[in-house]
């Protein structure tokens, strides 16, 4: 018997995007769940057997049709390894509209470049009734879920506090809130305050002429002011704050260092470093490789938050990334 092999994100994750419905987060490969979706009637038998399917090809004699063939979230399955029945983390991405205009934005093609300050439907669907159709044939852990919502920007999605209730009152583990902090959200300071939330926001920079340059919005005073407001909640260390490298903009130390004595100024026990999506989502890097001084960068801000008592975090794809290429000699 040849190999077999497990995910733990086709496992636990379902994403629900603008325009699909799928297992893996953006950048990612993996099983489709729906294509177009539209809020159209699910048929939940046949949306359970695309998952049993998926995993039905991970071993040696099939991987070669297996859409996952290559992933790095990929490995050898190990005894205790069951599929689930349901979901632990639900990824909420199905509104683009926003009110910054973020120069690195994964979405950009997709809101248009539009920038807009009215809360508004999204453009593709209405979430919360999917939502409710999910929990109805027990498709998301009660107890576990991890909620995440991303768009667009949660400030201008007019569904954004529904949602936020519908997953209190059916049963949730934890929110994972991504947002670009320009206007402040008194349901985020609750949910921190319950201790409930991990509330994430990228600032990228310590300048508010950077910070136009960045984000075409003149908002930074007003995203600083914010964090502020955030840190005084009953559980300050929810709030974590990006630092997005964009290269030829802050990929230098002089800009990491005037951020990192910003957040800890500010009070922030939590900064993020993450390399611009364009080269995880949309570039070979084995044909055009990471910038050389990258992993001095990243070396530099671990050694800045060390020094500061600040914890350093890397999301799962950048210290894949910074592994391989950055810190590979």
């Amino acid at each position: 018997m040849g190999k077999t092999y497990f995910c733990d994100e086709l496992n636990n994750v379902l994403s629900c995007f603008h325009d699909r419905i799928m297992s893996c987060c953006s950048g990612q490969i993996g099983p489709v769940y729906y294509e177009t979706y539209r809020g159209q009637k699910i048929d939940w038998d046949a949306f359970k057997k695309i998952k049993n399917d998926a995993f039905e090809l991970l071993t040696e004699e099939n991987i070669e049709k297996s859409p996952c063939k290559g992933c790095f979230f990929l490995r050898e399955r190990r005894k205790e390894d069951t599929v689930s029945s349901n979901f632990k983390i639900l990824n909420i991405s199905h509104w683009t509209q926003c009110n910054c205009g973020c120069i690195y934005c994964a979405r950009m093609q997709d809101s248009r470049g539009k920038i807009t300050d009215k809360p508004a439907k999204s453009e593709y669907y209405d979430f919360l009734p999917l939502l409710k159709q999910l929990y109805k044939n027990e498709l998301l852990d009660r107890k576990n879920l991890m909620a995440s919502i991303q768009g667009g920007d949660i400030s201008v999605l007019k569904e954004f506090e529904p949602i936020v209730k519908e997953f209190l009152k059916q049963g949730i583990g934890n929110f994972y809130i991504l947002s670009n902090n320009i206007r402040y959200q008194p349901i985020i300071k609750k949910l921190l305050d319950k201790n409930i939330c991990t509330y994430t926001t990228a600032l990228d920079c310590a300048t508010p002429e950077l910070y136009y340059k960045l984000k075409r919005v003149d908002k930074f005073k007003d995203s600083v002011e914010n964090l502020k407001k955030y840190v005084k909640s009953k559980h300050p260390e929810g709030v974590v704050v990006k630092y997005i490298v964009i290269e030829h903009f802050n990929d230098n130390i002089e800009e990491i260092t005037k951020f990192v004595n910003l957040m800890y100024l500010i009070g922030i026990q939590n900064i993020e470093f993450m390399i611009d999506n364009r080269y995880i989502m949309f570039t070979n890097l084995d044909e055009k490789p990471l910038p050389k001084h990258y992993g001095e960068l990243y070396l530099c801000f671990k050694n800045l938050c060390e020094d500061k008592g600040i914890n350093l975090r890397l999301w799962s794809k950048t210290e894949y990334i910074i592994n391989k290429y950055a810190l590979k000699n």
